[in-house]
């Protein structure tokens, strides 16, 4: 699942928002404060029908939650297909503020992350 790194953070988010407890958050979903728990904390994935649930009760579209909330589009406002999460796009603004590792990822995309990382870690 695409989404996955940002469905954790995105049930905790909602559930906050409702104004729900773990606890009463999976009353609702009929599973234990226990499993809400691992979702949040993306130890696991509610099941098919658990996301449906969720969605339902914490209010949010489902493509919310897995992270397919924004349609990336062409310059000439075509529809690609391809969806990103809010979290995504904001990352790539920001990297448009620097020009240089802009312009040094979309050369070499493989040789930047590997220089990266060397750095880093």
């Amino acid at each position: 699942m695409k989404g996955s790194m940002f469905l954790s953070k995105r049930i905790k988010e909602k559930r906050i928002e409702a104004g729900l407890t773990q606890e009463a958050l999976g009353k609702e979903l009929n599973v234990s404060k226990v499993s809400v728990c691992n979702w949040e904390k993306g130890l696991k994935k509610p099941s098919s029908k658990n996301l449906n649930q969720l969605s339902k009760v914490l209010n949010t579209p489902l493509e919310y939650l897995i992270g397919n909330d924004t349609y990336v589009v062409s310059e000439d406002d075509e529809k690609y297909g391809l969806m990103l999460a809010t979290e995504e796009i904001n990352i790539i603004k920001e990297l448009r503020n620097h020009k240089k590792l802009y312009d040094m990822l979309l050369d070499n995309p493989k040789r930047t992350f590997d220089r990266i990382d060397k750095n880093l870690f």
